[in-house]
Order: C-alpha cells, then structure tokens, then sequence
C-alpha cells in the first residue's frame, strides 16, 4: 500500500514481537511507534525491531500525530480503561483477545467507537483466518454433525517460573489472566462463529494456589450436537480438534495458528483442505487496516466478541473467577 495504516504498540510481550512481524508481512500496516511504562524496555524493544518512536507517556503517546491506530497487546484488565482513552484521541483500536473483561465493559467500548465513528476491532485470530472459512464451508462433507471437541491446552513457557517461586503476568489473576479468558476464547470464538450461540454451557475448571485458573473444561449443548472445549495454560494437547459427523471426521491443530485441516472420510479416504501462512495475525491486521479505509460496518464482528463475552461471563460465573476492581466500568 502505498499509504500503510500507522499502528502504535501498547505493551512489549512477545504477542507484540508477533504483531510486528505480522505487519512486515501485510503491507497493509506498519508499526510506526510503541508504548511502555518503562522506558528502557520500550526503547530496547523499538531498537530490536527497528520501530522509531518510543513513549512511556500514555497522552504523548496517544497524541502522536504519528500514529493513526491502537493496538493494545497490555494486560486484560488494562484493555478497557486503554481503550476507551485510544478511542477518545480518535485513534482506531485493535485489542488483543479478550475484548474486555465483561460484556458490559465490551458494550461501552462497542457503543464509544460508533460514537466516535472509529474502528474498534478484537484480535481474534481465528474469526479473521481463512481456516475458520475453510472449516464452515467442508461441514457439509462431514453429513450430520453429532459431536465436535476443540482443545487449547498448551502449557506455558512461564509455568516453570511460577512452580520456581516467581509471580510472571500471565499467572496473576489480579491482571485479568486465566486459561479461560487466554485459552478458552479461541474455542469459543471458534464454535460461535460455526455453530452459533449454544443453548446452554457447562463449565468447570481448576486452579492455581495463587487463584488463579489453570485449566477447564466446557461442554457446549447445541441440541443433537455436543461439543467440548478443554483448554490448560499448565498441560499440553496430544490430541487434535475434531468436527465428528455421519459421513466422516474433519481434523485440525490449533486455534491460534492452524497448521491443517483434514477431512478423514468413513471410508478412510482422506483430503487436504487448507495451507497456511507463516503468521496468521497478518490477517487481523489486513482487516482492521480495509475496514478503517473503506469506513466499514463492524457490526457482524461486534455481535461475535458480544456473544463470545456473554459466554466468557457465564462461564466464569460457572467457575467462580472474580477479577475484582478489573470489572468495573
């Protein structure tokens, strides 16, 4: 593109080394600045990929005329509160997923961003991948759907560091984290957006001593469908996902970043269905970036991150996940 969409960083995780490799890759997007309480992890991490502004103040950040979007990538709790101050510069917002905490936060970001005539966008990799679009259309293939498990569990790289004594972000539940609002959510977003909303949801799941949940399990009841969702930030999957029918099975890895999908036919005849790209966030980013310049309806993806919150928030409520101060609005 001959005028890439100026994006501006929130946070300096790896989800945000991620993004930023993403956006050399779309060429719909650049990452023209980033944002961090601390200013010498914000410069070290500009220095390393090359990006030339750097801020540790969040009003000259959000005032930059050098950036005309948001991506947050900061704790969960933070997303709201971020958000809404993004919107109210008239900066366009990517959110890393969860949305927000709840769906009463999620709604007033919602409603402030068609206030405001801006873009408000979660990214959820799955809702904006070919492979979602790729798994809907071959459903037909696999006859009448009776059974469909999706698994997320993927044991963390700063697991040993908690079992160690330390008290790394991603296992703090004061911040918003848990499996279910890190994990879980790709599932979700994944069944919502095939099967649609389920009649009822079940759910259960174990915790850290610290409080904070580890893992769970959710049974989804569509009816004369069933589908489960197992999800772990402290144990790995050795099975795959699985959309089960009458006529055969369709097979798939991850969520987050899909590496196939197979259709296994009763008969044992097998079919390749879908090629990947080497990091899928690039196709969040080229949505965000022809929605803001087309002035598209977001309507459809804020009905899906509604729906998905709902289900988070019964969910929990199901579990007993309390974030505390991080839900208010």
């Amino acid at each position: 593109m001959a005028n890439p969409l100026r994006i501006g960083v929130i946070g300096t995780s790896f989800v945000s080394d991620w993004i930023c490799e993403a956006a050399t890759i779309s060429g719909s997007c650049e990452i023209a600045a980033v944002f961090s309480r601390d200013l010498s992890r914000g410069k070290a991490f500009a220095e390393k990929l090359c990006i030339g502004g750097c801020f540790n103040d969040e009003e000259a950040f959000l005032s930059s005329d050098a950036i005309d979007a948001v991506y947050i990538a900061s704790p969960n709790t933070a997303h709201y509160q971020q958000a809404l101050r993004a919107l109210e510069h008239g900066k366009h917002v990517l959110c890393e997923k969860p949305l927000a905490i709840n769906a009463a936060q999620a709604e007033r970001m919602i409603l402030s961003a068609h206030e405001k005539g801006l873009i408000l966008l979660e990214a959820i990799r799955p809702v904006h991948d070919p492979f979602l679009t790729a798994l809907r259309e071959n459903l037909p293939k696999v006859g009448r759907i009776r059974r469909a498990t999706f698994e997320f569990c993927q044991y963390s790289s700063r697991y040993d560091r908690f079992l160690a004594g330390e008290r790394p972000n991603v296992f703090e539940a004061a911040l918003g984290n848990a499996a279910l609002m890190d994990l879980a959510v790709y599932c979700l977003h994944a069944c919502v957006a095939i099967f649609g909303v389920p009649q009822k949801l079940t759910a259960g799941a174990s915790f850290l001593p610290n409080g904070t949940e580890a893992a769970g399990t959710m049974l989804l009841d569509y009816g004369d469908q069933q589908t489960t969702i197992s999800y772990s930030k402290v144990t790995s999957s050795v099975h795959p996902s699985i959309v089960q029918g009458e006529l055969g099975t369709l097979v798939f890895d991850t969520l987050n970043q899909p590496s196939y999908l197979r259709m296994l036919y009763r008969d044992g005849r097998t079919e390749e269905l879908f090629t990947p790209v080497k990091s899928n966030m690039v196709h969040e980013l080229n949505t965000f970036a022809r929605m803001i310049a087309n002035g598209e309806n977001t309507a459809v993806y804020d009905e899906q991150s509604l729906r998905v919150m709902r289900l988070l928030d019964e969910a929990r409520r199901q579990i007993g996940i309390d974030f505390g101060a991080g839900e208010a609005l």
